[in-house]
């Protein structure tokens, strides 16, 4: 697979999540909060990868003077958004309340991180009790909605469904090791890589033997990307001539990967949707983006 043959099944990719995200715009006000909430990450999902498009785009005639650094950083980001995408509208077997929960959960955090910002932007100043003020209004609303979620008055349970949220279960509602935890973990108790393999396995049933190995792989993927977001020698001493189409399969596979995850997931709610698109006939390229990513992922697996 050549650079040109890349870059088309990227297009394909974006054309795609236009169609499911235009979907979702046209009819936002009939959704529920599940699907408004997806149309809001794919929305981010897709801006972000059309950026990471041009970049890519940018020198067509001559790959390696492409702003390499910036499309692997922005890549990376594209897996924390189907993360959260994931935890909080797609995980299968978590039922409503569950939802809710995680969902308040990500408020809270949301609150929290907006809470230390405020405290190192405006230490001292007074605007910033006013600041505070909304903040804690709306915390107490949020610790009621919580308080009254039919799941949170169960997490307390030490049983194996409510292990993921251990965390949190034994502290008291917005305590500071409460918050400590939540801000840990980003609102989401839930890792990447646990996401990927996941997700994985329903796509591949049968790979549930190589989980080790797959999550080895992306492990060793999620590290190449974060030598470009945090500046190390690796990514400050690759010149630009260097980067090979192993490189460039890299940043491109994964966003063709989650981008069409995150499709799947809504199209699987708008059946209608599905009809008119037809995905496997229009979009053939796509699954040949995603077997190369299986195969990225199966390297080494006998």
């Amino acid at each position: 697979m050549n650079y040109s043959e890349l870059l088309e099944i990227f297009t394909s990719s974006l054309i795609l999540t236009n169609q499911v995200s235009n979907f979702l715009n046209k009819n936002y006000e009939r959704l529920d909060d599940k699907n408004k909430l997806r149309h809001r990450i794919l929305y981010r999902m897709k801006s972000t990868s059309t950026t990471i498009f041009h970049i890519l785009t940018q020198n067509i005639d001559n790959q390696n003077l492409v702003d390499f650094s910036s499309a692997a950083i922005l890549t990376r980001s594209i897996i924390e958004s189907y993360k959260t995408f994931y935890y909080l509208t797609s995980e299968a077997d978590i039922d409503e309340n569950e939802f809710k929960f995680r969902f308040l959960i990500f408020e809270a955090y949301d609150i929290f991180e907006r809470e230390e910002m405020i405290r190192g932007l405006k230490a001292g100043q007074i605007e910033a009790v006013i600041d505070f003020k909304e903040l804690e209004e709306q915390l107490d609303e949020l610790k009621n909605s919580i308080n009254n979620n039919n799941f949170y008055k169960q997490i307390k349970i030490n049983n194996e469904e409510n292990k993921r949220y251990e965390d949190i279960r034994h502290k008291s509602l917005f305590s500071c090791t409460f918050k400590s935890s939540v801000v840990q973990m980003n609102g989401c108790f839930i890792k990447h890589k646990d996401v990927l393999l996941k997700r994985f396995i329903e796509i591949n049933p049968g790979y549930e033997q190589y989980k080790e190995k797959i999550q080895k792989r992306y492990g060793f993927l999620y590290k190449y990307l974060s030598n470009f977001v945090h500046i190390s020698p690796y990514s400050i001493s690759q010149p630009s001539n260097t980067i090979s189409i192993d490189d460039f399969k890299k940043v491109i596979l994964p966003i063709i990967f989650y981008l069409n995850i995150a499709n799947e997931d809504i199209l699987d709610a708008f059946p209608e949707l599905e009809e008119e698109i037809q995905v496997q006939t229009n979009y053939p390229d796509i699954f040949k983006g995603l077997d190369k990513f299986v195969e990225f992922l199966r390297c080494e697996i006998n």
